[in-house]
């Protein structure tokens, strides 16, 4: 009997594990060239999938700023065109990304570029990065300095996922916001903590701090990062395409390009201004459309990759409750 119940709590893992960023290397990575403790095997999991709870931002993962496991794994200048890339085993035929950037620490987020639809590629092998390669352009403006790169994605069965990496932006402005020291590894990391398994918790989680100008409606006191919970959920996992050509770009403004094109050029918007991440499906009373539609956000930031429009975009629900 308790032979049964290990395989079968194992095929419920193997069934709910997807996909995971792969380059930047994420904190906790097996491809994290500074990991000393053992690689996160729960990195492709949905958030609070599998009676574990997940803590947000980053899977707990914010403690090892300022440690040498947390040391930087890419140095990008800023204003150039970059790219990630993501590995796994199952795309679920695709779904909405968001990539972005933290220069406090994770206390609060920036989006850099928005992909509606398509994200990731569905078709192809999940297994290959160099096919699940999505780009994007460094804020010119973002200070220099060592800062933490994250992306997030919302498949069709609502579910939440986020892999973050350490990163150095060189050729910035240098300027961190006021009471912002992004080079200082003398502050205490965040008091959160790697996941860890339970399925006992009953307390309400907290609503989450994105920063303005997007905060959710009810905005914390603190600014220590949150630990929100919601249950996972089992779903068909479908081959992927690639689709890098297939790729609609969103122009807001006649100066816009798109940002997989490797030039650059879209309309100057301050690190400042921009929204920061979407966040839904864990709990805070936002949830992403299931099933049939992919996700249209609604504060994308100024540069926005539309998909292959296989699948229409719909917004979050409830409005009041969705404002990344």
């Amino acid at each position: 009997m308790i032979r049964k119940i290990l395989l079968a709590t194992v095929l419920l893992a193997s069934a709910q594990a997807h996909m995971k960023l792969h380059h930047p290397p994420p904190f906790g990575a097996d491809n994290n060239p500074h990991r000393t403790d053992p690689a996160d095997p729960f990195l492709d999991y949905p958030f609070n999938c599998c009676g574990r709870q997940t803590v947000y931002p980053c899977r707990g993962y914010l403690r090892l700023v300022g440690t040498n496991q947390g040391k930087p794994v890419a140095s990008w200048p800023a204003g150039s065109v970059q790219s990630f890339s993501l590995t796994g085993k199952g795309t679920h035929y695709g779904g909405s990304c968001q990539a972005g950037f933290s220069i406090d620490k994770g206390k609060t987020w920036k989006v850099v570029t928005s992909y509606e639809g398509n994200c990731p590629h569905r078709k192809g092998s999940s297994t290959d990065p160099s096919q699940q390669t999505f780009k994007l352009t460094v804020p010119s403006d973002m200070p220099s300095g060592d800062h933490i790169f994250a992306w997030t994605w919302f498949n069709r069965e609502q579910e939440f996922y986020m892999n973050c990496s350490p990163v150095t932006i060189t050729g910035g402005s240098g300027i961190p916001r006021p009471g912002v020291n992004s080079n200082s590894t003398s502050e205490s990391p965040p008091a959160s903590t790697a996941p860890v398994p339970s399925s006992n918790s009953s307390s309400s989680p907290p609503p989450i701090k994105q920063g303005a100008p997007s905060d959710p409606p009810t905005k914390l006191k603190t600014s220590e990062p949150q630990e929100l919970t919601v249950d996972g959920r089992d779903a068909k996992l479908q081959p992927w395409r690639r689709a890098n050509s297939r790729y609609r770009y969103k122009r807001q403004s006649p100066n816009q390009t798109d940002p997989s094109s490797g030039k650059g050029g879209a309309q100057h918007i301050a690190f400042d201004a921009r929204p920061g991440f979407l966040v839904a499906n864990i709990g805070n009373g936002c949830m992403t459309p299931n099933g049939n539609a992919e996700v249209k956000y609604p504060n994308p930031g100024p540069d926005v990759v539309q998909g292959d429009g296989e699948y229409p975009l719909k917004l979050p629900t409830p409005e009041d409750k969705c404002r990344g």
